[in-house]
């Protein structure tokens, strides 16, 4: 742990400053210890990761789990075409022109927060780019194990510091923060709404985050994806992981036909709107997610249909309720993307 991420660290619990008990270091980063609070709780410093999680949620702990052993299987995203699409995606939603001015927006900013940062593939896209030059603090969190994947892909970056914490208990004093960026991450909590919150407690006046979730979806779908996530909910992650096979393959059968449709109405009672669709697209959108990227690895496809089904905490939001949650903490929005899967929002902290 190095001094910059010392002084911005906070008791999650009381928001106080911390004391520091070392006992190894190299330098003046700490490599194991403690930081202790002024109750005396103590939360350790391990590989110079600093360790804040406190939840005894069930269902909080599942999801963390699920994405500590997802994001440890790098050779199911890592790949050049998944860092390509990923790239391009985040870029549209996110309201910029290229790479290059997604990265000087986060080069103009004071600190990034990346909240629910996971193995930092997101991040990635614009911190291991040739126009990053690791002038801007960027501070990855993330509840699962997944940090330590984050740390081994991204520490050789200047200026990345690395926390293992909850979204709903972020380790920040009030108004510290000047950008955060949240990729799909709120609505795998407890409550995206309090997450939510949680991240405007901690982001400066005339901060902006930036996050995506999910969007409520037709109510076939709806019901076909909460069936499909209790029906794994006993398995160990392995055993998801595989039952996510024959789920991909059918994509893989549904997009290889290459069939469209023209539908000529709207079905209201099933939540389909007219148009014209793939086969594969048309149930994927309105009857089951059966991922399926050609450009992509079959295990590549198979840790997205996982990322959906697998955790147990995976809400679907409204864009009203989006609205409404960002008014009551005074974070006025600047740009708000809608598209099938959820809503990328940019919001500026009055």
């Amino acid at each position: 742990m190095k001094p910059f991420l010392s002084n911005m660290l906070r008791d999650p619990v009381h928001l106080e400053s911390m004391t520091v008990e070392s006992s190894d270091s190299i330098s003046d980063e700490i490599i194991s210890g403690n930081l202790v609070a002024s109750d005396g709780t103590k939360y350790p410093i391990q590989n110079g990761v600093p360790r804040f999680v406190l939840t005894e949620d069930k269902g909080q702990l599942q999801t963390k789990d699920t994405f500590d052993y997802k994001w440890k299987k790098r050779d199911t995203y890592d790949s050049t075409a998944a860092k390509s699409v990923a790239a391009q995606w985040l870029i549209e939603k996110y309201g910029f022109k290229s790479q290059a001015e997604w990265v000087d927006y986060y080069a103009s900013r004071q600190n990034v927060l990346d909240v629910g940062c996971g193995s930092g593939f997101s991040s990635s896209l614009w911190l291991d780019s040739p126009y990053w030059v690791g002038e801007v603090p960027w501070i990855g969190v993330d509840i699962s194990g997944a940090i330590d994947t984050a740390l081994e892909r991204l520490s050789q970056i200047r200026n990345t510091y690395f926390v293992q914490a909850d979204a709903l208990q972020l380790p920040f004093a009030d108004n510290s923060v000047d950008a955060i960026f949240s990729e799909g991450v709120l609505h795998h909590t407890p409550s995206t709404s309090q997450a939510l919150f949680s991240c405007s407690r901690v982001l400066a006046h005339g901060g902006e985050i930036n996050f995506y979730v999910y969007r409520k979806k037709g109510p076939v779908r709806e019901f076909t994806d909460d069936y499909i996530r209790d029906q794994i909910a006993g398995f160990s992650d392995e055993e998801a992981w595989n039952a996510m096979r024959s789920l991909t393959r059918l994509g893989q059968i549904l997009s290889e036909a290459n069939t469209s449709v023209e539908l000529d109405i709207d079905i209201p009672l099933l939540g389909v709107t007219a148009g014209q669709y793939t086969v594969q697209r048309l149930i994927y959108w309105n009857f089951a997610k059966v991922f399926w990227n050609p450009e992509f690895s079959f295990e590549e496809n198979v840790h997205v249909n996982f990322d959906w089904y697998r955790p147990k905490y995976a809400h679907r939001q409204t864009a009203e309720e989006l609205r409404a949650w960002c008014a009551q903490v005074n974070l006025k929005i600047i740009w708000f993307h809608e598209q099938e899967s959820g809503f990328t929002v940019r919001a500026i902290k009055e």
